[in-house]
């Protein structure tokens, strides 16, 4: 029986940063891992950030533990390290438990190299939630199509205009426009602060037609605010940004 070829993706690097808070969390992210491996050529990049290390598998290509007694995970900063060490043109920002059509994570990745976007959400805007059973579910099956054919069933996770979970980048234009905002310690807006962050800058953010699923988890600590404190902070960040026009936000960047 032949064997199904690979997409090539050898010129981009998922970054999957990752606590692990619970059983779910490491079941999602050995589905995604495996996920990624199966579709495609490219690289993996995993950073792990935690009191202990917890994270093993062998379709990671490069694996970072960092021993974090922090309870809030700093994932802007995490992502940050992780951009400036890959070493590909193109970036996969991925959630450690976000599953889609891998034709659409394609069609992104050709939008960067043709030059036709900066940025790309490697889905419609429909991040559809996915409840324990289903996913057990398809374990067994191990098919994309599964979630696909029962979306009715499903409920957003938010709107129809989603902008978390994965997007793809041209990697030098991420980093011209500030990779992730440190500002943003801990959970927060900063999915919804980096789109209008490229927005202000005049980036070319597209997408591309299909669903995006999330694997069920339950919500622990790094799921929500920190605090009422860090929630008004990261608030107030992400505001801030929205009233800059071009030339006040690249000045904001440069410091």
């Amino acid at each position: 029986m032949a064997t199904k070829t690979k997409i090539d993706l050898e010129d981009v690097s998922f970054l999957i940063p990752v606590r692990i808070d619970s059983p779910e969390r490491m079941e999602n992210l050995t589905m995604v891992l495996e996920f990624i491996k199966k579709h495609f050529d490219t690289h993996i990049i995993v950073l792990e950030a935690d009191k202990k290390e917890q994270v093993h598998h062998s379709c990671i290509d490069t694996k970072i533990f960092i021993e974090d007694h922090d309870p809030v995970f700093y994932r802007t900063k995490y992502l940050n390290r992780m951009t400036r060490n890959s070493l590909t043109s193109f970036l996969a920002i991925w959630d450690t438990d976000v599953l889609l059509n891998p034709l659409q994570i394609k069609k992104s990745v050709d939008l960067l190299i043709s030059e036709e976007a900066d940025m790309v959400f490697p889905y419609d805007g429909n991040f559809y939630n996915t409840p324990p059973l289903l996913v057990e579910m398809y374990k067994s099956i191990n098919k994309v199509e599964f979630f696909e054919e029962n979306v009715g069933k499903l409920n957003l996770m938010h709107s129809n205009q989603s902008v978390g979970g994965a997007f793809l980048v041209n990697k030098i234009k991420y980093c011209e426009a500030g990779m992730e905002n440190e500002n943003f310690y801990g959970w927060g807006p900063e999915d919804a602060e980096r789109v209008k962050r490229w927005e202000i800058l005049g980036y070319n953010i597209k997408r591309v037609s299909g669903p995006l699923f999330h694997l069920y988890h339950p919500r622990m600590s790094n799921s929500w605010f920190a605090s009422k404190e860090l929630e008004l902070r990261n608030r107030k960040e992400f505001v801030r940004i929205c009233r800059m026009n071009k030339d006040e936000l690249s000045d904001y960047l440069s410091i």
